[in-house]
């Protein structure tokens, strides 16, 4: 292998989350021939990140993560290119009834949270939700949680534009269409990779080649079964101009049982909600699911169960939008690990070749400095706390992170409601 530098070809397949952010961080740390190859036009429309908002939060059960969260958010309100793009609206953090481990996982979250530092209020009826949130008036029947001040949402899409229009302005090289397609790589000796072999034909020679697919990881390389492309719903409820300005400002509400939602956004009035239901795979073989992309499968909707998910979630807390029709519907995929930790290692049988990714729906809110992490692992200097739980591990799963709800894997060929006709049948 080539002794890395600053004039070395690097090459980023993927131009979502993990991979426009770690374009952003190799330029502006001296890189100065730095290629990003995506089917897409910039930001990608395939990318999880592709999305109105995420959320911002630190209440991680695994103190790693608590500590890249408070990292992150030093990031959304300093760097200049991100200003206006992280909301600190607040975030509540709650739990429905009595599931033990549901609890238990819920706690041991704001238990590390407190660890670091994180004040919370605690929100032990419905009126203390009222108080934080005074645009609730559902039932809010067996809700508990805990309010964070310093926590929100983050605008994900406009904080890839703002990114990728300075990336262009520092020097980035965009392939796009055909000719920025992966089709294959380009193997040396031994299995060392000299770059990527593009749908067109095209040749992408470089010193090293990251791949930051997404859920299409797995489509691309063999993973052994540790990325497994999974979707989560979301729609897009229109709200009329006063009920914007009612809610505006509102905190993040999570509902580790039910689902999550946010602030209407302010151009369009779009209130977003996504339900905690299950996670949904495409399998295409035995053991390999492909993302089935609102840009290839437009008619496709979310299931039915998913939007009962939703209208539950409403009945508790805006039950006048309960009934209200969704003006969006998408199924955001994503590649998800056995235990949520991301794989961001360098691949033990091909030289020169380096993953970025297993974001497992919880990384857009650490878009600001991933891509430095990322960097810091071409270089040889990832601290080891990271290294070890990013690491290549299709033998084991390290340390189970709980700070999310535990859904299951469903396949969408076995599901009602849905286009399921569509998906082929193994």
């Amino acid at each position: 292998m080539s002794s890395l530098s600053k004039d070395s070809k690097i090459l980023i397949v993927g131009g979502g989350t993990f991979g426009l952010s770690t374009a952003w961080h190799l330029v502006r740390n001296g890189y100065s021939k730095v290629t990003v190859i995506d089917r897409h036009p910039l930001p990608s429309q395939d990318s999880a990140g592709y999305d109105l908002n995420k959320i911002f939060r630190t209440e991680y059960s695994d103190s790693l993560y608590s500590k890249l969260g408070h990292e992150a958010r030093a990031a959304w309100l300093e760097e200049e290119v991100l200003k206006g793009c992280y909301a600190e609206t607040g975030y509540i953090f709650a739990v429905k009834g009595d599931n033990k481990k549901s609890l238990e996982n819920w706690q041991a979250a704001v238990d590390n949270s407190i660890k670091q530092g994180v004040k919370f209020d605690k929100l032990e009826k419905p009126e203390d939700f009222v108080a934080k949130a005074p645009v609730l008036n559902g039932p809010l029947k067996g809700w508990r949680g805990v309010y964070n001040a310093k926590a929100g949402w983050t605008h994900a899409l406009n904080a890839m534009k703002a990114v990728y229009a300075d990336c262009l302005r520092l020097g980035i090289r965009f392939v796009t269409g055909p000719s920025g397609t992966m089709g294959n790589l380009i193997q040396g000796e031994d299995g060392e990779v000299l770059g990527v072999e593009a749908e067109d034909g095209t040749r992408h020679l470089a010193d090293r080649v990251i791949l930051a697919c997404g859920g299409w990881m797995d489509s691309v390389i063999d993973t052994k079964g540790q990325c497994l492309a999974k979707a989560w719903c979301l729609v897009h409820i229109q709200l009329t101009e006063e009920e914007a300005a009612k809610w505006k400002g509102m905190p993040v509400i999570n509902n580790r049982m039910l689902g999550y939602m946010f602030e209407p956004d302010a151009e369009g009035r779009q209130l977003k909600i996504a339900p905690h239901s299950v996670g949904y795979t495409h399998y295409v073989s035995p053991g390999k699911s492909f993302p089935r992309a609102k840009s290839s499968y437009p008619s496709d909707g979310i299931p039915t169960e998913a939007k009962e998910g939703i209208r539950e979630l409403l009945r508790d807390t805006l039950p006048d939008l309960a009934d209200r029709p969704f003006g969006y519907e998408r199924m955001c995929w994503d590649a998800d690990s056995k235990d949520a930790h991301f794989l961001i290692t360098d691949h033990p049988e091909h030289r020169n070749m380096y993953i970025a990714g297993g974001a497992s729906a919880h990384g857009f809110k650490f878009f600001p400095i991933i891509g430095n992490h990322i960097m810091q692992l071409l270089e040889g200097r990832l601290e080891p706390e990271l290294k070890e739980a990013w690491q290549w591990r299709p033998w084991q799963q390290i340390k189970q992170d709980t700070s999310r709800p535990d859904l299951p894997n469903v396949d969408l060929r076995d599901v009602e409601g849905w286009n399921n006709e569509r998906v082929a049948r193994l």
